[in-house]
């Protein structure tokens, strides 16, 4: 991506680790890729299974507003968030569909790219890995990230051996998706 400025929208539902992950890309860009970002959180009131949903802003300047307004990337983990995010999609977003729990969008809204993200994450080993597989994806087709300044931010976050094992696995998994 060779805008200035790449603004996501993560969205699901609590508990699929959207609010970690918009942290996770908001530190990779700052501490390692020496850029700017901004994040912001919405969440119901039922943190598990209600709609949460992460805005994260990166640029190469001072990022002087918190919301996505005009999506470059939307992660659309569940059907509950669909709703809420589909008129912020234009002709050039990227729309990344979770297959498993989504199934009702418009294909031919937006540059969709659909995938069964839940079944890759139990192939992996771990169904809390679906977020990482979609950070994988979404810094492999924007380049907004490396995937080394991924790598650290995930690994420094998850340490536990095992953890780092099956998110590994996932951001490359991610990564064989572009």
């Amino acid at each position: 991506m060779s805008k200035e400025q790449c603004e996501i929208i993560l969205s699901g539902v609590g508990g699929q680790g959207l609010i970690s992950s918009g942290a996770i890309l908001g530190e990779a860009a700052s501490v390692y890729e020496d850029k700017f970002t901004t994040m912001t959180k919405t969440y119901g009131v039922s943190a598990r299974g209600g709609f949460s949903k992460s805005d994260v802003l990166i640029s190469d300047e001072f990022v002087s507003y918190f919301k996505a307004l005009n999506p470059d990337v939307i992660l659309i983990l569940d059907n509950k968030a669909y709703p809420e995010v589909k008129d912020k999609i234009s002709e050039e977003t990227l729309v990344i569909i979770n297959s498993n729990e989504v199934d009702n969008y418009n294909p031919d809204l937006g540059n969709v790219y659909s995938f069964p993200l839940s079944e890759m994450a139990f192939e992996i080993g771990s169904l809390l890995t679906l977020n990482i597989i979609a950070l994988g994806f979404i810094a492999g087709k924007t380049n907004i990230i490396s995937k080394e300044a991924l790598k650290k931010v995930v690994k420094k976050k998850y340490p536990a051996e095992k953890a780092v094992e099956l998110n590994m696995k996932a951001i490359e998994k991610g990564f064989s998706l572009v």
